[in-house]
């Protein structure tokens, strides 16, 4: 800007420095067991039964008596300045504003921090200026600037009121203005830099006889708007448990009574299924997970599991409905079984907007991998969030794999600190094995491979790009100004079982068989001849289109390269070989299956950290003999199966392994008579995220598999969401009894400060 502005006054100001709090209501109790709930910092602090407190109501100056919405920001600023606390009110949404520091001292975390308030007789752009120069910040760190024009008192505050909610909940809602695809997310995560604050700026400029505006900058707090429940009126879950099928009956017959009952109060009714069921119920022998989004829905899921019930039991068989409800009478995951295996998808699930709406029902586990690393960097934000959804499949092959292991990172974070889940077993889809291990408290700093995959020439050019690895096992030129060097690379998905292809691999020297996988078969190499080789098999492939050398001979040729890229320092926990498991994960309870052990003439059905303690080297090792041969993904679930492994938990993007092991199972039972040896071997697969579903759908049905498996898990994050669900009903519903009541002589109306 090459204005010079004349108000050296203004430029000099002091940031503000005052702390935010969204309120829950606008009528509060000091005492209510609902804001100790809901803001239990605030609540155990004693401040809302303090004298020095000043309500200032917003109007929507209608009357030429009532004041603006900016004097309104000025009464309350000096209120603050003369150590009172200020609730701002509509009739709909309130705000606490207190000194930063008097917030601090408190221990209160404040969801945002108000840093500079500007109004000025010029543009919004000249205002935005003043108020940055107040806040003490540069334009380039505000993330996110909104402009409003001819907005009333009360529409002002509303806008304010949201941006702070935003800033509270870490969620960027996409521009209105631009038209999305039915697919795309209205909103994700708000994604900074490492280490950097969200800065907010909003601009209200107004039509007067001079042009005149007033800015704000906020920044985001300490705090966060509480999570989201899981479970709520239009999603309701039962959980009905027993040691045999008369007690189950019992449970379903008195859970149809209570539901019939008028003057239902459903909320309670299932904060009460959930404590009766951690206090009494955790180590029954069987468990129905019911789930529906209305009670005439939950009825109708109760009369079918009822009638199926007796079946059940009989054919020793598993029940689920489109709606998420399960039921198994044959439980794979209880303390006995020890059969819950987590399985790493490879490269390539990662899908635009996935995990999108996640962060505002598990905030605190956003907060705590923010503080890690770099969240934005580990699950590559701005192509997998960007506007244009052809970005993402787009990505290269560096990009996806740190997208992959980034999600399955923060989905095991998930499972093992929210809901207590720990595996028996863990194993990866060819590079998932890198998920596996540095998702599962092996490596010791995981993060420090983003930067390393972005540039290594391992994944920027050896097996991927330019291709130089097959180049070299061709014995091409690594000149790139020479056209001729240049390789077609593609892979083809075959429906076919993998020895008619390997009959034929001597006629094609340029063509790999790469994965075998259930009753479909990855060939790769020079496209050509790929092709040729699918036109002699008498098959149609699907083309894959993505260039990656991974799983064929020419890989060989950075095996070497491989281990050093992979060769990763371990966590003192791993290193210790200690079975303890307080605290935190300790993976040296967990077996960890490599294909590596199945790459040789003689398979070795052993964990990796079998018999012996978890090593740096040895872990390399294994990487790269996966990354460097045939991936054969059968022969993997048929050995974590012989080593124990039976209820499969997908931990990253997509469900496309659970598709693939239902696939080997369904084999299975068709060749029973020739493949003995896992035929009979139990097998269920349980997706933690699928593409095009509701994260949170998703992730209750996989919950309520595993809890009718029997898996060990806390419930406490259902609990904890019901609670807050149920003391937002209920002064929701004091409001409307007791509309805000502001005759005390602390109500102020027309913005003077006592």
């Amino acid at each position: 800007m090459n204005k010079t502005l004349n108000v050296p006054a203004q430029q000099h100001a002091m940031p503000l420095r005052i702390a935010l709090l969204v309120l829950p209501s606008t009528k509060l109790n000091a005492y209510s067991s609902e804001l100790a709930c809901l803001l239990p910092e605030l609540s155990a602090s004693g401040l809302l039964t303090t004298q020095s407190w000043v309500h200032i109501e917003i109007n929507d100056l209608k009357h030429s008596n009532q004041i603006s919405f900016e004097e309104h920001l000025n009464t309350t600023i000096k209120a603050i300045e003369e150590g009172k606390l200020v609730q701002l009110s509509t009739a709909t949404h309130s705000l606490l504003m207190m000194p930063a520091l008097k917030a601090a001292q408190l221990r209160i975390h404040p969801h945002a921090q108000l840093s500079a308030m500007q109004r000025h007789a010029g543009s919004g752009e000249e205002t935005l200026t003043l108020a940055l120069g107040q806040a003490k910040r540069e334009l380039s760190t505000v993330s996110k600037i909104e402009h409003h024009h001819g907005l009333n008192n009360q529409q002002q505050f509303a806008a304010v009121y949201q941006l702070i909610i935003q800033l509270a909940s870490r969620t960027h809602f996409r521009d209105l203005n631009i038209e999305l695809g039915p697919k795309q997310a209205k909103s994700h995560y708000w994604f900074t830099d490492s280490h950097q604050a969200r800065v907010a700026a909003i601009n209200f400029t107004h039509d007067t006889l001079t042009q005149s505006a007033t800015s704000f900058i906020l920044t985001q707090g300490t705090g966060y708007i509480a999570p989201k429940s899981m479970l709520n009126s239009q999603q309701l879950q039962f959980i009905l448990s027993g040691d045999n099928q008369g007690q189950l009956l019992n449970a379903i017959n008195k859970l149809t009574v209570q539901l019939s009952e008028t003057g239902l109060e459903l909320l309670p009714l299932m904060q009460a299924n959930l404590s009766d069921y951690v206090s009494y119920h955790s180590k029954s022998v069987f468990a129905a997970v019911l789930q529906a989004s209305s009670v005439e829905a939950m009825l109708l899921e109760i009369s079918s599991l009822k009638q199926v019930l007796p079946q059940m039991f009989l054919e020793q068989d598993q029940y689920k409905t489109p709606s998420g409800s399960y039921f198994t009478t044959y439980p794979l995951g209880n303390e006995a079984a020890c059969g819950l295996a987590f399985v790493y998808p490879g490269v390539g699930t990662v899908y635009a907007d996935m995990l999108s709406a996640l962060h505002e029902y598990f905030p605190a586990l956003y907060a705590r991998l923010e503080r890690e690393g770099s969240l934005k960097s580990m699950l590559q934000a701005d192509s997998i969030y960007h506007l244009d959804a052809n970005t993402t499949p787009a990505m290269d092959l560096g990009a996806q794999a740190i997208a992959g292991v980034g999600s399955s990172y923060l989905l095991t974070q998930l499972l093992i600190h929210e809901f207590a889940i720990t595996p028996d077993f863990a194993l990866g889809y060819s590079m998932g094995e890198a998920s596996m291990w540095a998702s599962l408290g092996v490596w010791d700093n995981p993060h420090a491979l983003i930067d390393k995959t972005q540039t290594d020439p391992l994944f920027t050019s050896a097996i991927s790009g330019a291709l130089t690895a097959v180049k070299k096992a061709w014995k091409r030129s690594l000149d790139d100004s020479d056209s001729d060097n240049d390789i077609v690379w593609n892979s083809f998905i075959v429906r076919s079982a993998p020895e008619p292809i390997q009959a034929l691999l001597g006629e094609f020297p340029h063509a790999y068989l790469a994965i075998i996988q259930g009753d479909t078969c990855v060939i790769a190499g020079c496209e050509a001849q790929c092709r040729a080789l699918l036109t002699q098999l008498g098959k149609r492939g699907i083309a894959a289109n993505r260039v990656t050398a991974m799983h064929t001979t020419p890989a060989m040729e950075e095996h070497a390269n491989v281990i050093k890229f992979y060769t990763q320092p371990l966590t003192q926990i791993a290193l210790a070989n200690s079975q303890d498991t307080q605290g935190s994960i300790n993976p040296n309870t967990i077996k960890f299956i490599s294909a590596a052990n199945l790459c040789g003439k003689t398979p070795r059905h052993k964990a990796v950290n079998d018999g012996r303690p978890l090593n740096s080297q040895e872990i390399a090792n294994t990487i790269a003999d996966t990354f460097c041969h045939t991936l054969d993904f059968t022969a993997l679930i048929h050995s974590a199966q012989k080593q124990g492994a039976k209820l499969f938990v997908e931990l990253g993007a997509d469900r496309q392994n659970c598709t693939l092991i239902d696939k080997i199972a369904k084999l299975d039972r068709r060749c029973e008579a020739t493949n003995t040896s896992t035929a009979d071997s139990p097998c269920c697969t349980v997706p933690i995220n699928a593409k095009g579903g509701d994260d949170i759908t998703t992730l209750l049905k996989a919950l309520g598999q595993l809890i009718s498996h029997r898996v060990p898990l806390s419930v406490q994050p259902l609990i904890e969401g019901l609670n807050r669900e149920v003391a937002m009903h209920q002064l929701h519903r004091a409001h409307k009894r007791a509309p805000l009541d502001h005759s005390s002589k602390n109500t102020l109306v027309k913005g003077e400060v006592e």
